[in-house]
């Protein structure tokens, strides 16, 4: 069965939704995915969807034996009021400012195309279709819904892919073995002091005034307390305190971002961020509470899964570029990869040359259309080529 993939792309890109309940969005890909005779399994805390192509050339006497591999695709947008003036916009409010709606293309294509050709597939492929990623912990649900078991055994290697309308240029793929991208914990500072009159600060204890000071003594014992070898940041981009020039607050709260590129980097990040908070409320007698809470650890690729999927590539005639470092993003993708080895694959989708192209996330983010089918081929051919490599070896 094979489908418009430039036309599902832009269907996808004018109905987005956000969080993990997108009905439109599931039914969308359920009425293309129905009737190929995949396997479809739908999530119960978000409405992701999992279709399980069963290759025919395949030793089934132990199921749980059976090669495996996974092929991931988020399905949510952004609550961002698109700009772009493209035919095809969105006007709810939301929108693909990401590019999930051509991973979902890319991914649904490959699917059905895998499907067709099955019969000489050397094991079997997850296609998992996730809500969520946007900070919504939609990859840790559907490890917790059982996604590594779905098909009966577990994925042996797994296969992320996210689209860039910047950095990259046209049609170029790029990954790199270790980090390819940051993790991130969420930092949540409540200081709770006792306010009064702006003419007597004596007679109260600021939590607008220790929490300025915690930005800042955050900043300067993070940059002291990790080695200049291991590149991190702790950045807080919102301060919320009182409502009056002349009234101290009784309270004050601290929202911000800790990135590192390991495991290790962002829980000693964790421990400075909470004493030294801590030590800064002690000397303003005001009382401080500090939630972290990690949302992604760092995505980090194979080295030996990069080279095969890079093989690939070349019989297709491309090729992967291997980054210099690491991006100070974040995706949750990374919570898989923990558990199956595997690749996140960077897509330059930029729609012309020009050097100040809006970003992902921005409302006048646009991604061409040209890297569609090529990424297409890619994962199918990756899919294949991994499973008879899994057959051969296993």
């Amino acid at each position: 069965m094979s489908i418009d993939i430039v036309a599902v792309r832009r269907d996808l890109h004018a109905v987005p939704e956000v969080g993990l309940d997108l009905p439109v969005t599931q039914a969308y890909l359920l009425d293309r995915l129905v009737g190929s005779g995949i396997e479809l399994t739908l999530g119960t805390a978000m409405s992701s969807v999992t279709a399980v192509v069963r290759g025919g050339d395949v030793d089934r006497s132990d199921p749980s034996r059976v090669p495996t591999v996974l092929v991931r695709s988020d399905m949510d947008a952004l609550p961002v009021a698109e700009d772009t003036g493209l035919d095809w916009a969105s006007d709810n409010g939301a929108m693909h400012a990401c590019g999930h709606d051509a991973h979902m293309a890319i991914v649904l294509a490959a699917a059905l195309e895998t499907q067709d050709k099955r019969a000489d597939l050397a094991g079997d492929a997850v296609f998992f279709f996730q809500p969520g990623e946007e900070g919504h912990g939609g990859a840790k649900l559907a490890l917790e819904e059982g996604l590594l078991d779905v098909s009966g055994a577990r994925p042996v290697a797994a296969l992320g892919l996210h689209v860039l309308a910047h950095l990259l240029g046209p049609g170029e793929f790029a990954s790199r073995d270790g980090a390819v991208l940051s993790g991130s914990t969420l930092v949540d500072v409540t200081i709770t002091g006792s306010g009064g009159h702006g003419s007597s600060p004596h007679l109260a204890h600021s939590p607008l005034t220790a929490a300025a000071e915690a930005v800042g003594a955050v900043g300067i014992a993070a940059s002291h307390g990790v080695s200049m070898f291991e590149p991190s940041t702790v950045v807080f981009g919102s301060l919320r305190a009182g409502e009056a020039r002349n009234v101290i607050p009784d309270n004050a709260s601290l929202s911000g971002v800790i990135r590192s590129f390991s495991e290790d980097t962002d829980i000693r990040l964790q421990s400075i961020v909470r004493r030294t908070v801590d030590g800064v409320a002690h000397a303003h007698g005001v009382a401080a509470e500090v939630v972290l809470t990690r949302d992604t650890v760092p995505t980090v690729s194979d080295g030996a899964e990069l080279d095969g999927l890079d093989a690939v590539a070349t019989r297709l005639g491309t090729s992967i570029t291997r980054l210099q470092q690491p991006i100070g993003i974040s995706e949750d993708f990374s919570w898989i990869l923990r558990e199956v080895p595997g690749v996140f694959l960077l897509v330059g989708a930029r729609t012309s040359d020009e050097s100040d192209l809006p970003s992902n996330h921005s409302a006048r983010a646009t991604f061409s259309d040209d890297v569609l089918e090529p990424t297409r081929d890619l994962v199918v051919a990756w899919v294949r080529s991994r499973l008879a490599a899994q057959g051969v070896n296993g």
